[in-house]
């Protein structure tokens, strides 16, 4: 038999009202978003690094939306007939494994190659 251990604070969440009071959560999330704002505006945060960080399906994925934006960047310039450097690929994907970089960009040229043929 699985017994659940009781603690002082379960009441609350039971409850559904949590620890803090809506106006208090709403406080706190005026704050947060400010001080991110405050980030974007003095370049310490990119949007889109931040926004590359965002959940999907409630798993995180930061590491696959750089990868897919690089490759849109590298697809881009192949249309346009410019060459591009797999340096210039990994440096859009500041903090992501260049070998994870590299294994993502290949499965889509292999990808796109199946497309085509």
């Amino acid at each position: 038999m699985l017994q659940r251990l009781s603690y002082p604070f379960d009441e609350e969440l039971y409850a559904g009202d949590g620890l803090w009071s809506r106006s208090e959560l709403e406080e706190m999330n005026d704050r947060f978003v400010a001080a991110v704002e405050q980030a974007f505006a003095s370049g310490g945060e990119s949007r889109t690094a931040a926004a590359a960080t965002m959940k999907m399906n409630g798993t995180p994925r930061a590491d696959e939306i750089v990868i897919e934006l690089a490759w849109r960047y590298l697809r881009t310039n192949m249309e346009a007939g410019i060459d591009v450097t797999f340096f210039e690929v990994a440096g859009r994907c500041p903090g992501v494994d260049p070998h994870k970089v590299y294994t993502g960009i290949k499965r889509r040229l292999i990808e796109a190659r199946k497309e085509l043929l």
